[in-house]
């Protein structure tokens, strides 16, 4: 897939569910994702600070905590390697693009929850609290057309020869 703007494209294909439930409530069909995305990273850091704090903000910012860092790590490998490709003249790879994304799909979702969730974090007993996936959705799912803009931003962006 040769396109110019391959990560605004794919970074709206990873928006357009949440930006559909934003638009109608018919489409609450696509909220099952932000739960699934929960489970390969957030479930088990939930238990672990579950396990190790009474309070559940500071659980919360436990979670927040290693998501910023895989976030911030995976970033830095993904856009480091982008960089790297583009000033030697090579193409966009493709897995690394794809795993990328996907990796994203289980960080962002739930890093988003629970930034809103340590700043509500006083109504965390209550049975509705889990609603607040469906809160962030949207938003969350908005940050994937952001993220492609500026990966292609990076992978088009003119270099300029160094004196």
């Amino acid at each position: 897939m040769k396109s110019r703007y391959i990560g605004t494209i794919v970074g709206l294909g990873f928006s357009i569910p949440g930006l559909l439930t934003l638009v109608s409530v018919d489409m609450m069909v696509f909220m099952f994702i932000p739960m699934l995305c929960f489970l390969p990273i957030a479930l088990p850091l939930e238990l672990l600070g579950s396990g190790l704090f009474d309070d559940y903000a500071m659980t919360a910012l436990l979670i927040l905590f290693g998501l910023t860092i895989a976030f911030g790590l995976s970033s830095y490998y993904f856009f480091k390697h982008l960089i790297k490709d583009r000033q030697e003249s090579r193409t966009l790879n493709m897995i690394r693009f794809w795993s990328y994304f996907g990796l994203q799909l289980i960080i962002i979702h739930p890093l988003i929850f629970y930034i809103w969730a340590f700043e509500n974090s006083g109504s965390s007993g209550d049975g509705q609290f889990i609603f607040g996936a469906f809160e962030t959705f949207p938003l969350s799912s908005g940050l994937f057309l952001i993220l492609g803009i500026v990966v292609d931003y990076v992978k088009n962006k003119k270099t300029v020869a160094n004196n």
